[in-house]
């Protein structure tokens, strides 16, 4: 071959603590024929010299000034050259078997992207036993209504063929905590998928407060919606109503949960309401985790048991 088959991006701010698991995990895959591009989105600590550590010829680092973690996605996109992109956050990693098998149901279904269940782990990235299921029915439906998972840890998980972008897919800048989301509705509108069922990919879970992220969940979440209404995906009143009330649901469920901030819950638990009263009915905190895309580590949750050492990131 010419190229490497997979282009894999690792977007890394201040991740100096974490990128040398994500990169050992790219290096231990079955498939080797890869690129790894690491963007360095001006980090002040040592992330750009542990990127740069790295021997393999298989490993480009990139450097920028600090633009947001979609920006640095778009620059691993624009540098790639394989004829797959999958992506990688700095501080999670991947399975060994996570690029051979995922091409391996490419190639069966004839799909353009790839997605495949993930083991959430402790901060030590030793799974905690909790596994993370994708769909197996409509992606698309699933991402926009969020009562349950549709693609987890979109951005750690995601493989999609080149092609997917040369037609102008990107990261939207604008967005931080829901860009991964975005993502998989643009693929899902446009693109065959194929769901893996397997656990091929590790979400590191760090525990620590979230508040402080609320109000950028909120923010985000509402430009994710108007970017799919622009995508012309709630053209029908009752669908919209439903994506609506339950987006309402999971940002009033944050202020509430995650924040503490119950007055500032309220006005979304009545938005959401007067859009279809029936979203009251399900949990709330099912549903607040279905929208962070990921668990939501607080201090004193306690890693559970291990995952069948098989499982355990290589050294």
């Amino acid at each position: 071959m010419n190229g490497p088959e997979i282009s894999i991006i690792i977007p890394a701010f201040n991740a100096e603590r974490w990128l040398a698991d994500a990169v050992k995990s790219v290096l231990a895959q079955t498939f080797s024929n890869w690129e790894l591009i690491i963007v360095n989105d001006g980090s002040t600590d040592g992330t750009l010299q542990a990127a740069r550590s790295f021997q393999d010829r298989r490993i480009r680092v990139l450097d920028q000034a600090n633009a947001g973690v979609s920006a640095a996605r778009n620059a691993g996109l624009a540098a790639a050259t394989g004829s797959y992109i999958g992506f990688l956050d700095a501080d999670d990693a991947m399975f060994p078997e996570n690029l051979a098998h995922k091409l391996q149901s490419l190639d069966r279904s004839g799909a353009d992207w790839a997605f495949a269940d993930v083991a959430v782990c402790g901060p030590d990235l030793v799974p905690t036993g909790e596994v993370i299921h994708g769909t197996d029915g409509d992606v698309l439906r699933a991402a926009l209504l969020q009562e349950r998972p549709a693609v987890p840890l979109s951005c750690g998980n995601i493989l999609a063929s080149s092609r997917c972008f040369q037609a102008g897919i990107r990261l939207d800048v604008n967005l931080s905590n829901a860009a991964d989301q975005d993502l998989t509705i643009q693929l899902a509108a446009r693109f065959k998928a194929v769901h893996v069922r397997e656990v091929l990919c590790m979400y590191r879970n760090l525990a620590g407060s979230m508040s402080k992220d609320v109000q950028l969940f909120q923010d985000d979440h509402l430009r994710l919606f108007r970017n799919a209404r622009n995508y012309g995906l709630l053209n029908d009143p009752w669908f919209r109503r439903r994506c609506m009330a339950n987006v309402y649901w999971a940002i009033g469920g944050s202020w509430w949960i995650l924040a503490k901030r119950r007055l500032r819950a309220l006005p979304w638990f009545l938005r959401a309401v007067a859009c279809r009263p029936a979203v009251a009915v399900r949990p709330l905190s099912g549903r607040v985790h279905a929208f962070w895309g990921k668990p939501v580590a607080r201090p004193d949750q306690a890693p559970q048991h291990s995952f069948p050492s098989r499982h355990r990131l290589l050294p």
